[in-house]
């Protein structure tokens, strides 16, 4: 392989150079005329062998150019969901999206309504068939897999999928749905946000009132806006905003008694650390009033969505009201219908009275 200094005198050269095969690692070349220096950008496809997710030999030093990390992550996302979707290995549920406002609240939603949508609601867990649990995440199904964050996250695809490039971080070794976020944790979450070019979401369903769906930890992200056209802001981002000049304190925590459940908010800073984040975390979760977890529930349930501006935790009471089904998305202003019944009773209700129903109520102090 050339030397730097030795490529960097050929003027307006760019091409790709690969490194011994030991590295399996290719490297972009761009060679800069004006200062006569080496940027090297190196992609991580193919830094692990994902056969036993471990290194082939350490990769080569370099200078690393500010946004390749992320750039590099998004281009792994797209490639392995593209290959995962033609291969049959993840599905996409059909949807077309309406918008609907609740004039109350001001709140415009964004249902994704099922193409093919059923007369009835799928039978709910309790009465459906309970087969025995097979852990999705230990082992995960190759083609889903898209990158080790740490050593105690990784990154897959969503294999169920409404959203293109839905993604889910789980931990490595098994830990408990039902366990408090962590640094480790939403510093993972927070690093495969970055890696979206138009911003992202990610939630975390924790009980069993919150819509959860399995027992090993994870968050999810998806990418933003909702719906296409849309800004980049969540419908709630207003009602938070607005609380926090309301409030006039200097509290962290920002409680949003405009709405008509117990929720709680908290802004971000532009970078934060995984430390701040575990500790917003901390900060929100202790906000919930003593009556939230009622006496016989044997594990509290809460829903939190977090985006690069804000964190948002809201406790639950049930999961599903009348037919509809409720997850964190719900509470970031978006939900999945997929029975003409459940897109009936929104319209009837209000996609707010439904948030309301599985929420729980505000306190007379308050």
């Amino acid at each position: 392989m050339p030397h730097a200094s030795a490529v960097g005198r050929v003027l307006h050269l760019s091409t790709v150079l690969y490194v011994p095969p030991q590295f399996s690692t290719p490297i972009k070349t761009h060679v800069c005329n004006s200062v006569g220096r080496l940027r090297q950008v190196i992609s991580p496809v193919n830094r692990y062998s994902r056969k036993d997710r471990t290194f082939h030999s350490s990769p080569p030093k370099c200078t690393l150019m500010t946004q390749n990390s992320s750039r590099s992550l998004w281009e792994d996302i797209t490639e392995v969901y593209e290959r995962a979707r033609a291969s049959g290995v993840a599905y996409k549920t059909d949807t077309n999206t309406q918008l609907l406002k609740d004039q109350k609240y001001d709140v415009e939603f964004v249902l994704r309504v099922a193409t093919a949508l059923r007369d009835k609601p799928k039978p709910s867990k309790d009465s459906a068939n309970k087969k025995e649990w097979v852990n999705p995440f230990l082992p995960y199904e190759e083609q889903l897999w898209v990158k080790h964050l740490s050593d105690s996250h990784t990154l897959l695809l969503n294999k169920f999928n409404v959203v293109a490039h839905h993604l889910i971080c789980v931990t490595r070794t098994f830990q408990p749905q039902t366990d408090p976020l962590n640094a480790a944790d939403l510093g993972a979450t927070w690093e495969a946000m970055q890696a979206f070019p138009h911003g992202a979401l990610a939630y975390f369903n924790c009980g069993p009132e919150s819509g959860a769906s399995q027992p090993h930890k994870h968050t999810q992200i998806v990418p933003l806006p909702l719906a296409e056209g849309a800004g980049p802001e969540l419908p709630f981002q207003g009602i938070i905003e607005d609380a926090k000049l309301k409030e006039r304190t200097t509290k962290h925590v920002i409680p949003l008694h405009s709405l008509p459940f117990q929720s709680y908010a908290c802004l971000l800073p532009d970078r934060p650390t995984s430390k701040e984040l575990e500790q917003t975390f901390k900060e929100l979760k202790a906000a919930f009033s003593p009556t939230t977890v009622p006496d016989d529930a044997p594990v509290e349930s809460y829903n939190m969505v977090l985006t690069s501006s804000f964190m948002m935790l809201v406790p639950r009471s049930r999961e599903i009201y009348g037919p509809v089904a409720v997850n964190s998305m719900g509470f970031a202003g978006s939900m999945l219908v997929r029975s003409k019944e459940e897109l009936d009773f929104l319209r009837a209700e209000s996609p707010m009275q439904v948030l309301a129903a599985v929420g729980v109520p505000w306190s007379e102090k308050h």
